[in-house]
């Protein structure tokens, strides 16, 4: 069984621009929380930094993120996105819509949405190596990227795992639980039952983390195995997805999921 290049880094291509549509439609969906009226208003988060409140730069940004532009902006990004999903383009046409994905992305992050999160970072990333790829697109390349993108996905996991079970509050159980009973990423019913029963809490937390932390061994596992193993990591950020609203992390991870299934199939 084996995975060629260009259909993993289509797959990816395809994955990862859902992440960024959906991301994109869910702002849109709720253009008040944008608005100057809001906390995530332009006027509050360009007080980030003073290059962004004053000169040139900050006359620019607010012409161009400023509400209700920063509307436009997502519209173009959702537009752009949606493009390369349904349609396989070649040439120019191809690199403007993956250009405009990662310049709409990076002109977001300026503005303040989307920075933070992990999925908006692996998308970032993604999208980077993507829009490089087709610029020079070679066999050469394209395995590079795959390559890259699969050492990516095994850092984001084992960063993230190696934090939690070296985390005391995570060995203990209190940061999921914690995590569960907040207004944003939590689930109030699920939180209560973890922080009713401590121990289960507590063994939840560890194996997420020791999950996290073990998925680089991955690309050294027996092929036959992938499956199960990428099933798994699907099925973990559905649950998140359901269980927290990060609806982004799936699209965003299991879009490195290709590039994985590349490299392993092809050792």
């Amino acid at each position: 069984m084996s995975l060629a290049p260009a259909a993993a880094l289509r797959l990816t291509e395809v994955l990862a621009a859902t992440g960024v549509l959906l991301g994109s439609l869910e702002y849109l969906a709720r253009p008040r929380t944008l608005a100057d009226t809001s906390l995530s208003s332009w006027p509050i988060l360009r007080l980030r930094h003073p290059r962004y409140a004053t000169g040139l730069l900050g006359v620019t940004l607010s012409r161009t993120v400023a509400y209700p532009r920063v509307l436009a902006v997502l519209a173009i990004r959702a537009a752009a996105a949606a493009c390369l999903i349904t349609t396989e383009f070649d040439g120019a046409v191809h690199t403007v819509l993956l250009a405009t994905v990662v310049v709409t992305t990076m002109t977001l992050v300026v503005r303040g949405l989307g920075g933070g999160e992990g999925a908006d970072q692996v998308l970032r990333i993604t999208f980077c190596a993507l829009l490089l790829t087709d610029l020079h697109p070679t066999a050469t390349t394209t395995r590079l990227t795959l390559w890259f993108l699969a050492l990516q996905a095994c850092l984001a996991y084992f960063s993230s795992g190696i934090h939690k079970v070296t985390s005391p509050v995570w060995l203990d159980g209190t940061g999921l639980t914690g995590v569960l009973r907040t207004r944003r990423y939590g689930h109030w019913r699920l939180g209560a039952a973890l922080a009713a029963h401590p121990a289960l809490a507590r063994w939840a937390s560890r194996g997420v983390g020791l999950t996290e932390t073990l998925f680089p061994l991955v690309l050294i596992a027996p092929p036959s195995w992938l499956p199960v193993l990428l099933a798994l990591g699907v099925l973990f950020h559905l649950a998140c997805a359901v269980i927290m609203g990060l609806n982004c992390f799936v699209w965003a991870f299991t879009a490195l999921y290709p590039a994985v299934a590349y490299v392993v199939l092809s050792g």
